[in-house]
C-alpha cells in the first residue's frame, strides 16, 4: 500500500511539474509590431530582464517594425527575428534583427484589427466569439500568444484572434 501511494504521488508531481513547465512558456507564432517610441531603440534581450543584445532601430520615417513572437514566458516575448517594413526599401522590407532574443510586452502591440475580424473566447476557432464582426478602427490591447493567436482587449471584452491588424500606417479595414 505504501509503495503504491508513493509512486501514485511520484506520477502526479511529475505531472505537475510539466505541466507548471508548459504555463511558464507558451509557444507562438505571430507578427506584432514594435510600439516603443524611444528614439535611441527598443532594447532586444538575451533573456527575460537579461542583457540588452542589439537595439532595434527604425529609421524609416515611414516605416514600422514587425516582429515574429515564437513564445511567451509571463511578461516576456521571445523573438527569433525583426524587420523593418517600408514601401520606399526595394522589397518593402529588411530584416533588421535574426536570432533569439526577449522583448518586454511594454514595448509591442498591434494598430488594430482587420475590420470583420473574429475575436473568440478562447484560442481555437470552434469556441464563441465575444465579436465576430470586428471594427478595424477600434483599440486593440495585444495581452499574449498562443500558436498563431494573439489574445487581445477589445470593446467587447478579452479574447483570442488571428486577425490582427500589424500595419503602422493605415487601419485594416
Amino acid at each position: 500500500m505504501k509503495i503504491s501511494l508513493s509512486v501514485a504521488f511520484l506520477m502526479f508531481g511529475t505531472a505537475t511539474a510539466c505541466f507548471a513547465q508548459s504555463a511558464t512558456k507558451q509557444t507562438c507564432n505571430v507578427e506584432v509590431d514594435i510600439t516603443d517610441t524611444d528614439p535611441n531603440g527598443t532594447n532586444v534581450r538575451a533573456t527575460p530582464g537579461g542583457d540588452v543584445i542589439t537595439a532595434l532601430k527604425n529609421s524609416s520615417s515611414d516605416g514600422w517594425i514587425l516582429v515574429h513572437l515564437t513564445a511567451q514566458a509571463g511578461d516576456w516575448y521571445e523573438i527569433d527575428r525583426a524587420k523593418l517594413i517600408d514601401s520606399n526599401l526595394p522589397s518593402g522590407e529588411k530584416i533588421i534583427f535574426q536570432g533569439a532574443g526577449y522583448l518586454h510586452k511594454s514595448v509591442v502591440g498591434v494598430s488594430g484589427m482587420q475590420n470583420g475580424g473574429v475575436v473568440y473566447r478562447n484560442h481555437d476557432i470552434r469556441t464563441e466569439p465575444i465579436d465576430a464582426h470586428a471594427a478595424g478602427d477600434q483599440p486593440v490591447e495585444l495581452l499574449g500568444c498562443w500558436g498563431t493567436f494573439l489574445k487581445v482587449h477589445v470593446r467587447k471584452g478579452i479574447g483570442w484572434t488571428e486577425h490582427a491588424c500589424t500595419n503602422m500606417n493605415t487601419t485594416c479595414v
